[in-house]
């Protein structure tokens, strides 16, 4: 195949990888973390994080399953990626409408009923979002990486798409200063003060999906022309879930080793991931107006993103499966010093580098070796197992397990005496676990991949 051939991926596909990826991210970014700060700050309970997470899963995974196997069918990865980033970016700047100002409107005045809404039609926004973004992104972006690299070139693209969710984060967290967003909160939240945030948090959505959508248009003219031979051998049905064949797994086994993997690492990462921003805003040293909260993150995020992108130059050379037990090690240290250090900038900062940068070196690893395993064949419908087990299982079980974990409790409407769970550190023993249920199907993959390939 042409893309076998390929090593240099030359400037056109570099630019369509780099600007598509960087906004998928950001679009990603604003439905991991950043919808809830929102939702958070309209609701303060945590709990609608964890419904939003497992809702948006499973709305992921099935969209892939359809779109991934049609893109298959018909040979098409372009169209569906930029239509899907247009309509994409529209979705996003929904998410500004529900405030807690709106959703009690709609309740007739009634707080209680405008909290429960909040959650409710921000999970009905998450799924619409999800489902182009993950039309777009998770089916027809990843199914043209995997057509466009090969195993040469991939572990250093891995590696740079694997730092754009933190480069997304930080264009987020700049906008966000410059907004006022996120603000402190004080003790109990009530709706005149989410009232006061939300209208910043409006242009902020505004801003993001405006820009989604800029890139879904760019993208019709920068993409190259769909290269992909359509699959007509297979009934559509059949070959969306061809994953999933007991044939296909014996045929495949080091690819669902490492999709395993993949699963226990992703439990780790979702343990926390869906939370860490409010968290660490709710640490007690996090004041000065926010300033601190967008300090610890930008060295977090901006010193772990340096370190994935070295690594990333000399992954191929290294070899991707010598890094995960070193990467899942770093990641383990860090929830590790997470968990036992709450109240030291210094401390939380170094320990945040080390979960984010195992985290992230873990991540490029992982879908660089995914992708080398992928059959060549039927790209778009493995998209669909890859999300059931690296995305899917994870963001259910990792973000429920978590917050099933949280021990503080905050009261959010003295009036009802409600209480509602906060994330806080217990969710890194969560972690800790993971990455070490991790490390039995790393050790399988590299006996495995030995016994395949002996030296």
């Amino acid at each position: 195949m042409e893309n076998k051939r390929r090593e240099k991926l030359g400037g056109r596909r570099w630019a369509a990888i780099l600007l598509i990826g960087l906004f998928g991210q950001i679009a990603w970014a604003i439905e991991n973390n950043y919808i809830n700060l929102w939702v958070y700050s309209q609701s303060h309970d945590a709990s609608h994080i964890t419904w939003m997470t497992a809702a948006s899963s499973v709305v992921a995974t099935l969209t892939t399953f359809f779109i991934g196997a049609l893109s298959d069918k018909l040979g098409k990865r372009k169209v569906f990626i930029a239509a899907g980033y247009i309509i994409w970016g529209v979705t996003v700047s929904l998410f500004g409408v529900m405030s807690l100002s709106n959703m009690s409107h709609m309740a007739g005045g009634d707080l209680a009923k405008g909290i429960l809404l909040v959650g409710i039609m921000n999970v009905v926004v998450d799924c619409l979002m999800t489902f182009f973004g993950s039309t777009s992104n998770d089916a027809a972006f990843n199914a043209f990486v995997t057509d466009q690299t090969n195993e040469k070139n991939r572990p250093f693209v891995e590696s740079v798409l694997s730092v754009m969710p933190l480069i997304s984060l930080a264009m987020m967290l700049g906008v966000g200063m410059i907004l006022g967003i996120p603000g402190t909160q004080g003790d109990t939240p009530n709706d005149v003060w989410a009232n006061q945030v939300s209208q910043s948090w409006l242009i902020f959505f505004l801003i993001f999906g405006i820009l989604t959508s800029v890139v879904g248009v760019i993208a019709l003219f920068l993409l190259p022309k769909d290269t992909v031979e359509p699959c007509r051998d297979e009934h559509y049905l059949k070959h969306m879930v061809k994953g999933f064949f007991p044939k296909t797994i014996k045929e495949n086994p080091l690819f669902y080793i490492a999709l395993l993997a993949f699963m226990f690492f992703n439990i780790g990462v979702d343990a926390f991931m869906p939370y860490i921003m409010v968290y660490m805003q709710n640490l007690p040293f996090m004041g000065n107006n926010g300033l601190d909260f967008i300090l610890a993150l930008g060295i977090i995020f901006g010193v772990s993103a340096v370190i994935v992108l070295i690594i990333g130059i000399f992954l191929n050379r290294i070899g991707k499966i010598r890094v995960l037990i070193p990467a899942v090690a770093v990641m383990f240290l860090g929830a590790l010093g997470l968990f036992l250090v709450g109240d030291s900038f210094a401390f939380d900062v170094v320990a945040g580098i080390f979960l984010i940068s195992g985290y992230l070196v873990g991540t490029a690893a992982l879908g660089a070796e995914i992708r080398d395993r992928t059959p060549e064949t039927d790209v778009g419908a493995f998209q669909s197992t890859r999300m059931v087990f690296a995305v899917m299982l994870p963001m259910i079980i990792g973000s429920n397990v978590s917050l099933a974990a949280f021990q503080t409790k905050e009261v959010f409407d003295p009036s009802t005496g409600s209480t509602a769970k906060a994330p806080d550190h217990f969710m890194f023993v969560v972690v800790m676990v993971a990455c070490v249920l991790t490390l039995a199907p790393v050790i399988w993959l590299i006996i495995k991949g030995k016994k395949k390939n002996p030296q």
